[in-house]
């Protein structure tokens, strides 16, 4: 989706698009054509259907979500609580705070204590590669989100809007993992000051 434009113009923009799009495969799979166009006539509704429903998926979610920030906040004062006198205070910040994760816990929280299709998920972010390993991220962080199969569907639920701060350790242990202006000894002199396993 471009980001010039807002969800509801992107969904203005293609719906036509992909009610032209569609009349057109169906079309091509009744005539009993060659494969060639009916190939043709199926990529391309592919494409723009899937836009222009992520779009209006868009639409029905808040453009920057309140509950999504606090929780950051929230682990933000956690990490800082207990690691600022160990740990440099540029590896406290709460990661997976951008607009994917955002979106997935807009739709998760949307539809709280209830399960989500992953296919779902994967509209919303337009991504069917890294979306749910994005949905993990979020649990990595504490969110109270599980992952199980309902009738062989995969699905996520959003249980709570609870924090788990047992991930705490984990948390500052992959900050110090990712970053790259430190040597190795470095990374393992503040993980043993901060009291984290290096291993975990």
């Amino acid at each position: 989706m471009t980001s010039e434009r807002s969800p509801e113009e992107e969904w203005q923009r293609l719906r036509l698009d992909a009610e032209h799009a569609l009349r057109i495969l169906l079309s091509e799979i009744s005539d009993h054509t060659d494969p060639q166009p009916l190939f043709e006539a199926y990529t391309y509704a592919k494409d723009i259907a899937a836009r222009a429903i992520q779009s209006r998926m868009l639409k029905h979610l808040p453009a920057e979500n309140k509950q999504f920030r606090l929780l950051h906040a929230k682990i933000r004062q956690e990490l800082c609580s207990r690691y600022q006198e160990t740990v440099p205070a540029s590896l406290l910040s709460s990661p997976y705070s951008g607009k994917t994760h955002e979106r997935l816990f807009s739709l998760l929280q949307e539809n709280l204590a209830q399960p989500v299709p992953a296919a779902m998920l994967r509209i919303v972010t337009g991504d069917n590669v890294h979306t749910e390993r994005r949905a993990r991220e979020l649990r990595e962080l504490g969110f109270d989100l599980h992952w199980y199969e309902t009738e062989e569907i995969s699905v996520y639920e959003l249980c709570s809007l609870e924090l788990d701060f047992d991930m705490i350790p984990a948390i500052v242990r992959n900050n110090v993992r990712r970053t790259t202006a430190l040597a190795k000894d470095e990374k393992q002199r503040i993980l043993r000051n901060a009291g984290i396993p290096e291993n975990g």
